[in-house]
């Protein structure tokens, strides 16, 4: 009788256990259902973040270049392939039908007036913004931006467009494209050094910048050539704020200048390697005035004097 009692609780424990694993697995298995249905739910749904980028060096530029598509940008634009400066050339998918492109053009033997003479200057390297078919290549909407034009041997040269990997969302349907330009002086006295940041979007095909030209990284100062030098370098993070002004998220820029002062170790002018470095932090709230991010450029020094 003992035997039989123990021999049915014995059974009843191993149903129950197996009851209890049965629901566990249910229960597991409804889990995995749910963040299935959830991941399907999230596919079509466009990648939104606060941060632009941190500083300089948490960047991502896009590697996007595509050549075929841009073959047939440069037939549609009546332009010769070869006269694109590849290596100056930039571009990101907008959407599953649109690229868009920063293109460098060169116009060869153009001269410049300057007083009464005309110099030559060398060939001539005009920027142009593009949102083009990315099947056909055919022009949706295109820009030149003269401010990023340049000759060959001026004193002050512009570098590559580069555009963000990622797009950055004003608001939940707005995607826009971020990149930067550099500027700086062909100089070993005057430490010149200036990114320039522009966001723009694609509106009733249109090109609108809605911030141009926003400066993100700024170097000024002066050297002898030869380890002596003082300079002051601003370096900017951009995030999108919590707010909405005329519909897009304000842009909370951080700022951070630092000073630089360096004095070279020279036996011959007794004079001993000395090192200053002085650092501030500032920010700054861009609002959408309903047509773009206004603000004032400021180039006050906060250590130079």
């Amino acid at each position: 009788m003992k035997k039989t009692i123990l021999l049915s609780g014995v059974l009843l424990f191993l149903f129950a256990c197996g009851n209890d694993k049965t629901k566990n697995e249910a229960e597991l298995q409804n889990q995995e259902l749910l963040s299935l249905i959830k991941a399907d739910t999230n596919v079509n749904k466009k990648e939104f973040k606060k941060i632009v980028f941190r500083n300089l060096d948490n960047i991502e530029d896009s590697e996007e270049l595509n050549l075929p598509l841009l073959s047939k940008v440069a037939s549609n634009l009546n332009i010769k392939y070869s006269n694109i400066k590849i290596d100056e050339t930039s571009s990101i998918n907008y959407d599953d039908k649109t690229a868009f492109f920063v293109l460098t053009i060169v116009e060869r033997n153009r001269k410049k007036k300057q007083s009464k003479d005309y110099t030559d200057l060398g060939n001539y390297f005009q920027r142009k913004y593009l949102f083009v078919d990315r099947e056909s290549g055919s022009i949706i909407a295109e820009e030149f931006d003269a401010n990023l034009g340049y000759y060959h041997n001026e004193e002050i040269q512009f570098s590559k467009s580069h555009i963000l990997k990622n797009l950055i969302y004003l608001n939940e349907n707005t995607p826009a494209i971020g990149f930067y330009t550099e500027a700086n002086a062909n100089s070993r006295i005057v430490l010149y050094s200036e990114k320039k940041f522009t966001l723009l979007t694609l509106t009733d095909n249109e090109i609108r910048k809605v911030l141009y030209e926003y400066p993100i990284y700024l170097t000024n100062g002066d050297s002898n050539g030869s380890g002596t030098y003082q300079i002051e370098t601003l370096e900017t993070g951009i995030s999108l704020g919590d707010d909405k002004t005329n519909g897009l998220f304000d842009l909370i820029v951080t700022k951070n200048f630092s000073y630089e002062e360096a004095v070279e170790d020279s036996l011959e002018n007794e004079m001993e390697e000395n090192k200053e470095l002085k650092i501030k932090k500032e920010s700054e709230k861009l609002k959408f005035n309903g047509k773009e991010y206004a603000f004032h450029r400021d180039d006050r020094h906060r250590f130079l004097e």
